[in-house]
């Protein structure tokens, strides 16, 4: 049993060599000839010539005009975005877009281009992304191949036909099943540690750790591969067989390979079509996906059973001009739909809401093509659902201040949703509706909603509370940086940054900063990232003023350009402490010395000298204990 995983992989046609080392530069050579970084590229991100370059929406940060460009004619062709300086070759490009490792990369590059490698196989030396990944194709595979040779797997086919799924759709979205039993992966890793450890990884093992005795995760279920862009398996989603069984879908823990913000389920089958039309259909569940596409309508994607993020809006915002947002008629739906908006509001793409007939759902409507495409038709802008939910809203209500409160409600909701940063004509509809709302000249809304912005917040000291420090007038080029580059890695990675600084006994707080805007930033991250409760740069972004969001997403890029530069994001952090906490030793040592040449009293200035010493003898010893 030991060899089954290894045997699997093998018969996947995949080639298990080390991340690195295990391929000669020939191999890697090859490769980069072999691929067309155009064609590569425009997979994913649409490209448009442009004299002799190829321009498209830059994939690594938030870009609402192309400024990412694509360069062949200079023999080595390579990427460059002019706006967040990303760079690089065809392998960089998998890494950086497609999280792949090196290794990962120059073996799906060279697949792709029927290109054998030269280095030995072997699964030593396999990233935990590789083998996590090795590992979820493999259970994949069993859990198809169980569907026709198991109990289960005959019920499964039952259940799955009575849905009116094919065997051809069946097939074609990889659907298996995880039989009735606590062991049919595990028994199949019997004797293999490693492989029992990634198993555990990728989320296809549990353990009970007072037993210690290691588990299947997914029993007695239908199983629905979750895939990543390049269609490999990230992750599961399992429906149960037995409609007694609680809960009805369990899905695979997040990973390395796999997070619930960033995927879509079915966007490997749909991509291409999304890209064709320009346009995506966004449902609530794998079977509404599965139904749709068996149904021809195949620019249909779901989310994984969360909902929509702004990672999301993003990934869409990429490729297509039109998102349409298929909700069910209840309440639930209808709160979803609000929240989807204001994940789209800001993106330069249209949004029109469907909301579906009480009772019924994609799968049920796609039987009737016409029904179905007659709801998709009559979806409604994003912007006018609002406004119809509020004048609904408002018929309800019998008061006038009831009224008044709806009425001042959703005038702070557009304020904060940010509607006077929209184009200039969808703030038009949007000026025009209020207006016509408010019966108020067009002209006098937009100090209507300017006069909504939320103050900055006033926290009055309490008794106990020292005065704020008063900053100096000016700060030093060198200070500045060295507070900025230390902010700079944070916000790059504020989850491995948290912990790192919880770990360690810094001294470093709010009152380190004398830059103004880098105290308004750290202000806002340090005590999130010293509790562990984190934040996100769409949060940092709409909760910062103008002058310190710019500055902060600036730092976000100088992070990651620090980061890659030290490999890591744990040294980078120890680096840019150590010149920040030396820049602090020699802000106070130059305080020291300026207070002795300005002190007249002999008694002072001794005092103030002696503290001078002691400054100096600090960053001294900080320096050799470095």
């Amino acid at each position: 049993m030991e060899n089954d995983l290894q045997g699997s992989v093998s018969k996947l046609g995949m080639n298990i060599g080390n991340q690195t080392g295990m391929s000669d530069s020939s191999d890697k050579d090859r490769v980069r000839e072999a691929v067309d970084l155009v064609a590569l590229i425009s997979e994913f991100i649409p490209l448009q010539q442009r004299n002799r370059e190829w321009v498209g929406l830059c994939p690594f940060h938030d870009d609402h005009k192309p400024s990412l460009c694509v360069v062949t004619h200079k023999g080595q062709p390579f990427y460059k975005c002019f706006s967040c300086d990303e760079s690089g070759d065809c392998f960089e490009f998998v890494i950086k877009y497609l999280k792949k490792d090196f290794g990962e990369a120059l073996r799906f590059l060279a697949e792709r281009h029927g290109i054998e490698l030269s280095g030995r196989q072997s699964e030593e030396g396999l990233s935990s992304r590789s083998k996590m990944s090795f590992a979820l194709q493999w259970a994949s595979t069993l859990y198809c191949d169980a569907l026709s040779a198991t109990p289960e797997g005959t019920d499964a086919l039952n259940q799955l036909h009575e849905r009116g799924f094919t065997d051809e759709t069946i097939k074609q979205f990889s659907i298996g099943v995880a039989p009735d039993s606590w062991s049919f992966l595990t028994d199949k890793l019997q004797g293999n540690n490693e492989r029992i450890e990634t198993g555990l990884e990728a989320g296809l093992l549990k353990k009970n750790e007072e037993k210690n005795r290691v588990y299947d995760a997914f029993r007695h279920r239908i199983m629905f591969p979750i895939l990543d862009e390049t269609g490999g398996t990230i992750a599961f989603g399992g429906r149960r067989l037995n409609e007694e069984d609680e809960p009805k879908y369990i899905n695979s823990p997040e990973t390395i390979l796999f997070h619930k913000s960033k995927t879509l389920y079915g966007y490997f089958h749909a991509s291409s079509t999304i890209r064709q039309e320009k346009k995506v259909i966004v449902v609530e569940g794998y079977t509404d996906v599965i139904a749709c596409h068996q149904a021809g309508i195949t620019n249909v994607v779901a989310t994984m059973g969360t909902a929509l993020t702004p990672e999301h809006a993003a990934k869409l915002a990429r490729v297509c001009n039109d998102v349409v947002l298929v909700f069910d008629g209840d309440n639930a739906g209808q709160l979803a739909a609000d929240r989807a908006v204001e994940v789209f509001f800001q993106k330069n793409i249209d949004v029109h809401i469907c909301v579906l007939p009480d009772g019924k759902d994609p799968a049920d409507l796609v039987t009737d093509l016409t029904e179905f495409n007659s709801c998709i038709e009559s979806a409604v802008d994003a912007l006018t659902f609002k406004f119809n939910r509020l004048e609904a809203g408002l018929l309800k209500e019998t008061s006038i201040s009831g009224k008044s409160d709806l009425i001042d409600s959703f005038l702070n909701e557009l304020t904060r949703l940010g509607v006077e940063h929209l184009a200039s004509t969808r703030k038009s509809f949007v000026y025009e509706r209020i207006a016509s709302l408010l019966t108020i000249p067009m002209k006098d809304v937009g100090k209507e909603l300017r006069s909504r912005r939320p103050a900055p917040p006033f926290q009055p000291l309490h008794d106990n509370e020292k005065a704020p420090i008063v900053r100096p007038s000016s700060i030093s080029k060198a200070r500045q940086i060295a507070e900025r580059e230390f902010l700079a890695v944070l916000l790059f990675d504020p989850t491995e940054s948290s912990a790192a600084l919880r770990e360690s006994n810094t001294t470093i707080n709010i009152e380190s900063f004398i830059d103004p805007i880098s105290t308004r930033i750290a202000t806002y991250i340090l005590p999130k990232l010293f509790a562990g409760s984190l934040f996100t740069m769409p949060e940092l972004i709409s909760d910062l003023d103008d002058e310190s969001e710019n500055v902060a997403t600036s730092l976000y890029f100088v992070g990651q350009r620090i980061c890659e530069t030290y490999e890591s994001v744990l040294y980078a952090l120890q680096m840019t402490m150590r010149a920040f906490i030396n820049a602090i030793e020699k802000q106070a040592i130059d305080d020291a010395v300026r207070d002795v040449q300005t002190t007249t009293n002999s008694e002072e200035k001794a005092k103030a000298a002696q503290q001078a010493i002691e400054s100096i003898r600090r960053q001294q010893a900080a320096r050799n204990a470095s």
